[in-house]
């Protein structure tokens, strides 16, 4: 009899636990849409060059896709005032060297650095090729951009403009321009819905949820927590410089405007193991997200609430459950179009189809990010420790398990 109580207190439990997320994931939804229509997509006024504080930008390169010239040169066509572009390529023989020099011969009027072999200070192979544009920038606004990513005019000056007296880091949640092809539509359909969802909402709880996609940070603080080779030993580097900021009292705030991605090489593959990749960085920093992080998804939160509800108020489940895929969809399609700003690129069927793919490709993302703790990124291959530290993996047996590739 104590047996069969302790089991139904558990059950009980566990039901009003899923409700609880439940409406924890939907207050989510609607901050993040709420957000968006208030904070996103304002472009803000020009700087003159008096009133426009200086900008290192540092732009890691590694190898070249089809539209690597395309988003470099955006960089160089900029109008912001005062900046200079820190190129950095790890090796000499990089294919993104013959991309850059062309480009530095176009533009001879931009402050322009082609920094070639990196400095080896951790295991974070981004931090390593950085190091020398850091160590020459000379500008206190540094910001990093990566290769796939291109600005337009205001993004500059919007950075600026949220970088306040209070504030260390401003970053842009990452978004993605659209090209051809269904893969591109699942990424914007995944990056302007459920990233947008906890990536706004997060921010406005005034939760650190930076991605180091594309972000400016003040070097003062930098050098206060050690300088940029402190961060090399992560591969997460990007949290951790959030986290040197609020730990020195400083705000982390995200832009008005997006990181605009626009990588020439992209598949539902690459898609899917870079969500693990993404995974796999999450769970490694907080390992409490093995259980939560699938409850951000629609549908095992769906299944979840569906079992709580009909355990504590025996609410028809396939009811609730088809009720719940309609509302969630609904708002997704809110979030993406108040991210988008304009009318999407596709029709409500094409949405449909990719939204379905998306959450389908969640669950094997996932599940890859379970099973196999090593990352390959960039040049080197890597397994995961708790805290968000990694180690570099050097044995074959090791690398053979590796499947998580960074695009």
């Amino acid at each position: 009899m104590a047996e069969y109580s302790v089991t139904v207190i558990g059950e009980n439990a566990l039901a009003c636990f899923a409700i609880i997320v439940y409406i924890f994931v939907m207050l989510a939804h609607l901050i993040s849409i709420i957000f968006c229509q208030i904070h996103c997509n304002k472009n803000p006024d020009p700087l003159s060059r008096e009133k426009a504080p200086g900008i290192s930008i540092l732009k890691p390169l590694v190898g070249i896709d089809p539209n690597l010239a395309d988003n470099l040169e955006s960089f160089f066509k900029t109008n912001y005032p005062r900046y200079e572009l820190l190129i950095c390529v790890h090796d000499e023989l990089d294919p993104a060297v013959s991309v850059v020099r062309p480009l530095m011969e176009k533009y001879p009027n931009v402050d322009c650095q082609l920094l070639i072999g990196g400095k080896k200070v951790g295991i974070n192979p981004k931090v390593n090729n950085m190091m020398p544009g850091y160590l020459v920038s000379k500008y206190d606004l540094i910001m990093v951009s990566d290769a796939g990513c291109q600005i337009t005019d205001h993004s500059l000056p919007d950075l600026v403009h949220h970088m306040k007296d209070d504030v260390g880091l401003v970053h842009q949640m990452p978004y993605t321009v659209h090209r051809k092809g269904f893969a591109s539509t699942v990424e914007m359909v995944y990056f302007g819905g459920a990233h947008a969802r906890m990536y706004l909402s997060a921010n406005a709880l005034g939760i650190n949820c930076v991605t180091g996609m594309s972000s400016m940070m003040r070097k003062s603080i930098l050098e206060d927590a050690g300088g940029l080779e402190e961060f090399g030993q992560y591969i997460a580097e990007d949290y951790f410089m959030g986290k040197a900021c609020t730990d020195r009292g400083f705000k982390v705030v995200v832009s008005s405007l997006w990181a605009l991605q626009n990588s020439g090489t992209y598949s539902l593959s690459q898609f899917k193991r870079r969500m693990a990749r993404w995974c796999k960085l999450r769970l490694s920093m907080l390992p409490l997200l093995i259980v939560l992080d699938p409850l951000t998804e629609c549908l095992a939160l769906g299944l979840f609430t569906a079992w709580g509800l009909y355990h504590l108020l025996h609410l028809h489940p396939v009811v609730f459950f088809l009720c719940h895929l309609l509302g969630w969809f609904l708002m997704d399609y809110i979030q993406l179009s108040g991210v988008h700003n304009q009318a999407l690129p596709f029709n409500k069927s094409e949405f449909a189809v990719a939204w379905i793919t998306r959450e389908v490709l969640t669950i094997f993302a996932y599940v890859e990010a379970l099973l196999d703790p090593n990352i390959r990124w960039r040049t080197g291959t890597f397994r995961m420790k708790w805290g968000g530290k990694a180690v570099e993996v050097t044995s074959e047996e090791d690398v053979k398990g590796c499947r998580c590739y960074l695009v």
